[in-house]
């Protein structure tokens, strides 16, 4: 969910070509992200045009993964990590977009959900603000209010992650680049092992494990770090260059597998949802010319990117208000998109962007 920049400094590595604009900025990656809310939607949706939508939630893992560890290696190559800063980064970034949603949402549940008790209503948003919910999911404590905070499960698997990750960085990947990038990969092999075992060895219809997981979710968090890591010490050139014409193949893909019900095996949907996103980032970041770039680049992909955070926060409250008044209906998904996206815009213009520049 972070802004889809690259810090400033070097754009060629052992041959490659990363197009620097604005100051760094890559166009294409706040399509990527477009697209990826775009797969969540589809499966929010009152009419749920697609099934395994989640798929974009792997999408943002990967590309977030790639983001933040280019930002963080970035500043190793010039001196140190700067903790604190990353961190009040993350908070303005983050915090008051979801604090103002957490704090509307719990006024609607006091005031409608009578069959609720306090506690039932206090608990899962304290989860939501502490990002802890996935914790709670991954251990079959599902809350009582169930979808009016359950979304922020990915922002709890996010938020783990970036807790240890530059103190990983700090500690391993300054010493010796190569042996850690030796490391991330035996990470991504057993992140891997652990999600085609539980796809491929039983079938089990929505297990909290499997879906919320913090390590079952690993894999795209890995892979995107990984590959922040070969392209900026000029690793695999080859392998790379050769990826990224396939691009747009795995971006057209990425449509296709959400709409597949793989219910019993989210996990599945996982490994094949890292291996597209990887495919795509590497396209965008390497090509960004090229067609599956200049997509990505598109003004309706980037104008959702760069609202995606505020669409993921307020769509889920938009969506049960037009359930409960229209039903699984098209008129529904008219009123629930109406809905989310004036609230994620007036959330945009006038609590994240003015937080995020006052505390950055």
């Amino acid at each position: 969910m972070l802004c889809a920049h690259i810090v400033h400094g070097g754009s060629v590595v052992a041959g490659i070509h990363v197009l620097a604009r604005d100051r760094g900025h890559l166009p294409g990656l706040d399509g990527v992200r477009g697209l990826a809310i775009l797969l969540v939607l589809g499966q929010h949706a009152p009419t749920r045009p697609l099934i395994d939508g989640f798929v974009g939630v792997t999408v943002f893992f990967c590309l977030s993964g790639f983001l933040v560890t280019t930002l963080l290696v970035r500043q190793l190559q010039t001196g140190t990590i700067a903790v604190r800063a990353f961190y009040r980064r993350r908070a303005a970034r983050l915090c008051p977009g979801l604090l103002t949603v957490v704090a509307v949402t719990m006024v609607v549940l006091l005031l409608v959900r009578r069959d609720l008790t306090v506690a039932q209503t206090f608990a899962p948003a304290g989860a939501a603000v502490t990002y802890t919910t996935s914790i709670f999911d991954w251990t079959d404590h599902v809350f009582a209010t169930k979808d009016y905070f359950n979304y922020t499960w990915s922002l709890s698997v996010e938020e783990q992650f970036y807790l240890l990750w530059p103190f990983a960085l700090l500690w391993a990947y300054r010493r010796n680049p190569k042996l850690f990038a030796v490391l991330l990969v035996t990470l991504i092999g057993i992140s891997l092992t652990l999600d085609l075992y539980l796809g491929l060895s039983r079938k089990v219809k929505y297990d909290q494990h499997e879906y919320f997981g913090s390590d079952t979710n690993a894999l795209p968090v890995l892979v995107g770090s990984w590959l922040a890591i070969v392209i900026l010490n000029g690793w695999l050139p080859r392998t790379v260059r050769h990826l990224a014409p396939w691009a747009l193949l795995a971006v057209a893909l990425l449509p296709v597998l959400a709409s597949r019900n793989q219910t019993y095996s989210p996990s599945l949907v996982i490994v094949a949802g890292t291996g597209l996103t990887l495919v795509t980032l590497i396209g965008v970041v390497v090509r960004p010319g090229a067609r599956a770039g200049s997509l990505m680049a598109s003004a309706p992909l980037r104008w959702l990117g760069e609202r995606s955070y505020s669409i993921y926060l307020w769509n889920v409250l938009a969506r049960i208000t037009a359930l409960h008044a229209l039903g699984h209906t098209a008129l529904g998904d008219v009123a629930w998109i109406a809905m989310f996206v004036v609230l994620a815009e007036v959330s945009f213009r006038f609590v994240e962007r003015p937080m995020l520049a006052r505390f950055r």
